[in-house]
């Protein structure tokens, strides 16, 4: 009986439900913080604008310390799984210890005679920084790590890794309606940003539930059979291909206005929402209609790579970054409605659907197509290190400066500060789409990167 050899095999259900709760768990953690951390140490913390650029900033940090050990532990040393449920385990119990330092720094505050922060004010700010740094170095390599395990298990990574993956989407999402609607609920002013710190505590409960969890994954073993000693070594030979280090460049940049959106879109929110007279916290809500939108993207994403090529798509998720700051830009610029700013808005976080999923989702399927099969961890780590650390530091420093340049006694200027993300992540889409290889990542994998 003759077989089609260039049929491809599907994953076992068990093992594809396996990944899918995987991802579920590993996004409903992120999920709990993300949209709103920068919205919870504004408002509820009383950072000033560099103070949070830092705390998002430490938030992203955890890779820049070790890009490319987590990627040798997997590759060589460790199993994925063991390694992931570490990550998890101890970041579940920073992150609920970051929940409590955060209501002892909002009593201190709350009892302190001025506004003049004090030694407690300065120590319970300090400790706050320190477990958000720790949390990241934990909590950000575990992003790669189900990453590189999605791929090593999945037989049809374009076909199957799209639907894996929104089933992160769709995790992410759940706790804005399960904060939002339940404990947030009816609540506002002083009471609404002092409960907000509950998300951490959702993180740091969910982290250790994914930890225990991850023991319980299909057993990916580290590569014993090796010849060459140190994989980041072979990685590192990528950069010299024009494809991949313009993909890394333009990713650096694309990342920074990535968490621009992430550092001020809560805010952002808040300030939409007061001008229309609405109380209650439904800025996680609002904004998870990105994810929504995410999710419908990633079910296409496969059949679009493969119909359009990696570069047509991956252009169209940084023309998305950027008329998204566009759409932002014009809600305040002009003498418009409430109900026309939330329009605005909204359809603006929609586009984090395309953002996302067309550029930071299909490049690290890119990625995975390019690398040899024995460095596929130290390659996500690679990427990774771009994407979600070194693009993210700078970027909330980034938008740290210059919400602090268009900030006066009256409030912040969002026109300015949103056209300015614009400006570049303009720059993003001419890059991109002047130097990147038009057939890039369409031929066979290649076994091992040219030197």
């Amino acid at each position: 009986m003759k077989t089609n050899p260039t049929a491809v095999a599907s994953t076992s259900w068990l093992v594809f439900c396996q990944l899918v709760l995987m991802m579920l768990l590993q996004y409903f953690v992120q999920g709990c913080y993300q949209p709103i951390a920068a919205l919870y140490v504004d408002k509820s913390l009383h950072f000033s604008e560099m103070q949070i650029a830092l705390f998002l900033a430490l938030l992203a940090v955890g890779p820049l310390f070790a890009p490319f050990i987590v990627g040798q532990l997997v590759d060589r040393m460790f199993a994925t799984q063991k390694v992931l449920a570490c990550c998890h385990l101890l970041g579940g119990v920073l992150m609920l210890g970051l929940y409590w330092q955060g209501n002892l720094l909002i009593d201190t505050l709350a009892t302190s005679a001025s506004n003049t922060p004090n030694g407690q004010v300065r120590f319970y700010t300090l400790t706050v920084m320190t477990l958000a740094t720790l949390y990241s170095i934990l909590f950000v390599p575990s992003i790669m790590l189900t990453n590189a395990m999605a791929f090593h298990h999945l037989a049809d990574k374009d076909r199957e890794f799209p639907r894996v993956r929104l089933f992160g989407t769709i995790g992410f999402v759940v706790p804005a309606y399960l904060i939002e609607f339940w404990w947030l609920r009816g609540l506002e002013g002083d009471a609404l940003h002092r409960a907000r710190g509950i998300a951490f505590a959702f993180a740091g409960i969910a982290g250790i539930v994914m930890g225990f969890y991850s023991l319980c994954l299909p057993h990916t073993p580290p590569k014993t059979d090796l010849k060459k000693p140190y994989a980041p070594g072979v990685v590192m030979t990528m950069l010299r291909q024009r494809h991949f280090l313009v993909l890394v460049l333009v990713t650096f940049f694309v990342a920074i206005v990535h968490k621009f959106f992430f550092v001020w879109n809560g805010s952002f929110l808040r300030e939409i929402l007061d001008s229309g007279g609405i109380k209650g916290g439904y800025e996680q809500s609002i904004s998870s209609i990105g994810q929504i939108f995410e999710v419908v993207v990633m079910v296409g994403l496969g059949f679009f790579i493969k119909r359009f090529g990696f570069k047509a798509v991956m252009l169209t998720g940084a023309m998305a970054y950027m008329l998204r700051c566009v759409l932002f830009g014009l809600v305040f610029s002009v003498d418009l409605s409430f109900g026309l700013q939330l329009t605005l808005a909204c359809t603006g976080q929609a586009l984090h659907g395309l953002c996302f999923g067309c550029f930071l989702a299909a490049g690290f399927i890119y990625v995975d197509r390019i690398c040899a099969p024995d460095v596929r961890g130290s390659m996500q780590t690679l990427y990774g290190t771009f994407v979600i650390s070194l693009g993210f530091f700078v970027g909330s420093f980034v938008a740290g400066g210059v919400a602090k340049i268009f900030t006066t006694e009256t409030g912040r200027d969002w026109s300015s500060i949103w056209l300015s993300c614009a400006a570049l992540a303009a720059l993003c889409v001419l890059a991109f789409g002047l130097l990147f290889p038009k057939d890039a990542g369409l031929e066979s994998p290649v076994a091992e990167p040219k030197t």
